[in-house]
């Protein structure tokens, strides 16, 4: 399912507690930018081993750099039993108010 960046950080300031920030791009790109108490998981590159030690309990907010990364990962998530969204890219995110760091 597909949410703006702006109805995603409303649920994560709404209820912190509940939903996770899945940021999927690879490290190198994480490193550059990234949302602030945001978690990284790779979806090129061990994307299937993360998940399996993820909380189904927790409802994840998932994005990349343009959306399709967690287009991908957001099915490979609900096929396997998490509440999972997709919330398009970083900037997005970041365009919608939520602090980041870079470096």
């Amino acid at each position: 399912m597909r949410i703006t960046g702006t109805e995603a950080a409303e649920k994560v300031r709404s209820n912190p507690d509940k939903y996770v920030l899945l940021d999927v791009r690879t490290p190198a790109e994480y490193r550059q930018l990234r949302v602030k108490g945001s978690l990284n998981a790779d979806f090129y590159n061990g994307f299937d081993r993360h998940v399996e030690k993820l909380d189904k309990s927790k409802t994840y907010i998932v994005f990349c750099a343009s959306g399709g990364r967690s287009q991908a990962a957001v099915g490979f998530m609900r096929q396997k039993g998490f509440e999972a969204y997709n919330a398009g890219s970083v900037g997005e995110l970041i365009q919608a108010g939520l602090e980041y760091e870079r470096g």
